[in-house]
């Protein structure tokens, strides 16, 4: 059973009829963003179901999906977010301009999305090149990780990625269910250590200087991974802005193999690291600064700089150039 096609005269019915009431509440809420969204898309029924908090494809909060497509043996899904929908409409009271946006961002999602071949990512022989390693404060995606392969180090999860494709320059791209581990019959950490080395390779780290990034636009940062070059790092207080030549979810930079020894060898001193967030990190000589004031740095960045979405962590970590190990220093 399909749902009719919203006429213009029959959408202005719709929309123009008293706006839900608050009292009806967030189910009613829900209810009614589903229907709209069924006529509106022209979808059938089963193609929009609701899934809360801990349910399955819910881990992350309440959702709404919308299968966009089907090709062979994959969907297409998008995923609303009913309760920050929920939200605006509890500010704005107009139901018309959240299904307006919603029905763009499906379409959004159709035109963007990669779609990724199942039978293809039970093979590890197939992947193993195509994964790589992005941060996620680990505290905050408890739910989501339960699931996923991730290593942690203090409260920051390093988390396995599939690379699905590139478009318009972004990675597309998805986390590996832990199940798959089971199929490829691989250690877990040679799984890591390879998806380390792809990471480095799809966007190699480099150390950014703001004032080169505002007067030259085809700087790509500098390069000091180079053994056979002379890099001179700020081996002041100000610290080293470390990302990748992509400079998006760049703070991984920091964990790629080599890294970190080399930025000690280079500083001549342990490293402090300041996750300002999952696209940079602050690097420090652990003789020039104490930990206290750059965690103050970094809760007053993170409160006025950082958004909520690219958060990784409000702790100050050390790297030890003797051990080759990182720790939390200040929590």
């Amino acid at each position: 059973m399909r749902a009719g096609t919203i006429k213009s005269g029959h959408s202005s019915a719709l929309f123009h009829r008293k706006e839900l009431n608050m009292e009806k509440g967030y189910e009613m809420f829900i209810t009614d963003l589903r229907r709209l969204l069924l006529a509106a898309m022209d979808m059938e029924e089963e193609k929009i179901y609701f899934a809360k908090k801990g349910e399955k494809y819910g881990c992350t909060g309440d959702r709404l999906f919308v299968e966009c497509g089907d090709i062979e043996k994959s969907r297409q899904i998008c995923g609303l977010h009913t309760e920050e929908l929920y939200e605006r409409y509890c500010k704005e009271h107009k139901l018309e301009n959240i299904i307006h946006d919603c029905v763009c961002e499906i379409k959004k999602a159709r035109e963007n999305c990669v779609i990724c071949d199942i039978e293809q990512l039970e093979n590890y022989e197939k992947v193993k090149g195509k994964l790589f390693i992005r941060l996620l404060n680990a505290d905050k995606n408890r739910d989501v990780l339960k699931d996923t392969i991730h290593h942690k180090v203090g409260d920051i999860a390093l988390v396995l990625y599939y690379m699905a494709g590139e478009k318009d320059g972004y990675i597309l791209s998805t986390k590996v269910k832990k199940h798959f581990l089971e199929q490829w019959e691989k250690d877990p950490d040679i799984v890591f250590e390879a998806a380390l080395v792809n990471t480095y390779f799809i966007s190699p780290p480099r150390i950014y200087h703001w004032e080169k990034m505002l007067f030259d636009k085809e700087y790509r940062g500098d390069n000091f991974m180079d053994i056979l070059g002379s890099y001179h790092p700020n081996k002041g207080i100000s610290g080293n802005c470390l990302s990748t030549e992509k400079r998006t979810n760049g703070a991984a930079a920091i964990f790629l193999p080599g890294v970190a020894r080399r930025l000690a060898e280079l500083l001549e001193s342990d490293l402090y690291l300041v996750f300002t967030s999952i696209h940079e990190v602050m690097v420090h000589s652990t003789d020039k600064v104490y930990p206290e004031e750059l965690k103050e740095v970094l809760l007053d960045t993170v409160k006025k700089a950082t958004p909520v979405e690219d958060y990784l962590t409000s702790s100050i970590y050390r790297y030890s150039r003797r051990t080759g190990e990182f720790s939390v220093e200040v929590k």
